[in-house]
């Protein structure tokens, strides 16, 4: 197994949103903020290359609604086929796609416009992956995430039957595992990576950053609060009893850490 972690883009997040209630004379000291109060997100990918399998956690934005978004202030939005050349391999080759969840910034790489203008897949022989719950919540959102999602993201993979939907845990091969976390949104994917020596937790929006690790630093994000506590908790407790290997998806300067608790979780090894 090899792990690549890829940076498909980078935008900006208003700092009061990524720590919710926490005030910011906290959060300040342990994530970097500029004078307009904005944070600096990555949108990190992971590739994970097994023996039979070559899969992807996550696309990105992309970049067919980045004119409508031009708030978020996406940038460096990479190009997949450029970016997957580096290490040795085509889109064409992804087996899977994992999807945490089907918000744009998780998503909307998993489609493109072509010279024709017309929408194709970016990975035309994968499975897609995503909650059956994920799924139903794009199909009729709730007037918190109405504007999060973009059906042109994952439609046509759905069309394409390459649309894999869970109701809950499942393996990908003997290397991964999908488990379900809601909170931040129902039926979130977190992966769960073995490699027969140490699991990594892919934590997408469950944790986004580093700095979210204590246990009430939450996003004001997150739809259901009490859910979100929860599932983290959960998370968090198995992390540190297990050693497990975090990688933060959102965090633009703390990519992977292991974690230790002691009144609360705090972060043991960056890595």
């Amino acid at each position: 197994m090899k792990l690549h972690k890829i940076e498909t883009g980078f935008f900006s997040a208003d700092g009061g949103a990524m720590f919710g209630t926490v005030p910011k004379v906290l959060w300040e000291n342990f994530y970097p903020v500029d004078e307009s109060n904005f944070c600096t997100m990555a949108m990190r990918s992971l590739l994970i290359q097994l023996k039979d399998r070559l899969v992807l956690i996550d696309t990105g934005v992309g970049n067919k609604h980045l004119d409508v978004m031009s708030g978020y202030g996406f940038r460096d939005i990479i190009q997949f086929e450029t970016e997957l050349q580096k290490n040795g391999f085509s889109c064409s080759e992804v087996t899977d796609v994992i999807l945490t969840h089907l918000h744009f910034d998780h998503c909307g790489g998993c489609t493109r416009i072509d010279q024709n203008f017309d929408l194709q897949l970016t990975f035309p022989n994968a499975i897609h992956w995503a909650s059956e719950a994920q799924w139903k919540n794009m199909l009729n959102p709730n007037l918190r995430e109405e504007n999060a999602y973009f059906t042109a993201d994952i439609m046509p993979a759905f069309k394409q039957e390459k649309l894999k939907l869970i109701t809950g845990n499942e393996r990908i091969g003997n290397e991964i595992e999908l488990r379900l976390f809601s909170g931040h949104t129902e039926g979130q994917i977190v992966p769960y990576i073995f490699d027969g020596e140490r699991t990594f937790v892919f934590t997408g929006d469950v944790i986004p950053t580093a700095a979210n690790i204590p246990l009430d630093w939450l996003s004001a994000y997150d739809v259901n609060q009490i859910a979100a506590i929860e599932g983290k908790q959960q998370l968090l407790e198995e992390a540190v009893a297990e050693k497990q290997m975090l990688i933060f998806q959102h965090d633009a300067y703390t990519k992977c850490a292991t974690i230790r608790k002691g009144r609360d979780f705090e972060i043991d090894e960056i890595s």
